[in-house]
């Protein structure tokens, strides 16, 4: 596993340093707020409170994405998407059998079920989709699984509102991959996003570039990681499945 950053506090403080341009420590700490002292800090390498972060875009005329990463994410993180899953017709299966030990049972909830306690309430589920072992395997999951619907733009076009996706909820999560796309529960619902974790900052980065990057404070929220999105089902009540 790649345990490089995305956000390197030394070059965020280098694009910090370009927007003040030739405005003294003094004038550029009164149009962020803070003192000189911190505006050297965050020039040195101290990555900035999320507020501060957002005023130095603004007065910069620069996404919070660009401040942060410099430039955007790179192509092979953007077309990055998880398992499409499809029931194809059969074919020759004249006599065959359903053998249930092939498959595992994973319950459909709304949004904040999801992302609450480890054990989901019979009167909670949706539905149930059957999930196939070799599906299983090839994701690399656990059998902690859960589906929910997505809800917003953010990923599109590899997934959109109304996609249905499955989430493994067995990963370990303090130990964050990147280029992997992460179900947060965020606003009251589901969202999907590749992530950054810097310190008590999580910044939820999203897959179109019309989006903006956005931040939660895990000393306010402890817990939004709900799982590893391994796959989705587009367009379920148009009839793929």
């Amino acid at each position: 596993m790649s345990k490089s950053k995305l956000v390197a506090p030394d070059a965020v403080g280098r694009r910090v340093n370009h927007i003040r341009g030739k405005r003294t420590l003094h004038q550029f700490a009164r149009l962020i707020g803070v003192s000189h002292t911190s505006v050297k800090r965050y020039e040195e390498g101290t990555l900035p409170d999320i507020n501060v972060l957002l005023k130095i875009a603004k007065i910069g005329e620069v996404d919070l994405g660009w401040l942060l990463l410099g430039k955007p994410l790179p192509s092979d993180v953007r077309e990055y998407r998880p398992l499409q899953f499809k029931v194809d017709a059969p074919q020759n299966t004249a006599g065959a059998k359903l053998d249930e030990s092939d498959y595992i049972s994973v319950p459909l909830t709304a949004g904040n079920i999801a992302a609450g306690s480890p054990r989901i309430a019979e009167e909670d589920v949706i539905d149930y989709f059957l999930f196939h072992i070799r599906a299983l395997k090839k994701a690399g999951a656990s059998r902690d699984l859960i589906a929910c619907r997505l809800e917003g733009e953010s990923m599109t076009p590899h997934l959109n509102s109304g996609d249905v996706v499955v989430i493994d909820r067995g990963i370990d999560k303090e130990r964050i991959e990147e280029k992997k796309i992460y179900a947060i529960y965020e606003g009251g619902g589901i969202t999907a996003k590749t992530i950054q974790k810097e310190g008590y900052h999580l910044y939820l980065i999203p897959l179109n570039i019309s989006e903006k990057i956005q931040h939660i404070d895990l000393r306010e929220n402890e817990s939004p990681i709900v799982g590893l999105v391994i796959g989705a089902w587009k367009n379920l009540e148009q009839g793929i499945l």
